[in-house]
């Protein structure tokens, strides 16, 4: 049985360090070929959220052989509740935080 969700927060631009430290243990990473797929709780609002990153953003001229390099990506919540005091027409609650993630190979 499913808990339920506390009420949101208000909404609040901003971040924290505590957010992309949450985030990297808590969301996964899937593979779709053209784009990245990154799912987990937001690491404010505590909601299921999901963040796609196009991956020809990541394409490299390093050989296979090279270690792949990292790309910083910034990432925010996405979830599509109403958040007191959000911006008319924001989703998320506010929350932003960056996240390393591996570069691809075309």
């Amino acid at each position: 049985m499913n808990t339920p969700l506390p009420p949101p927060p208000p909404y609040h631009h901003g971040t924290d360090p505590q957010y992309a430290q949450l985030a990297a243990a808590t969301f996964t990473l899937d593979d779709y070929g053209s784009a990245l797929v990154l799912a987990g709780p937001c690491p404010r609002c505590g909601r299921p959220m999901d963040f796609t990153v196009v991956k020809e953003l990541f394409r490299t001229t390093t050989t296979a052989t090279d270690p792949a390099p990292t790309r910083a990506v910034v990432m925010y919540c996405t979830v599509e509740t109403v958040y007191e005091g959000a911006p008319d027409g924001h989703t998320g609650c506010g929350a932003y935080w960056s996240l390393l993630l591996p570069a691809t190979h075309p």
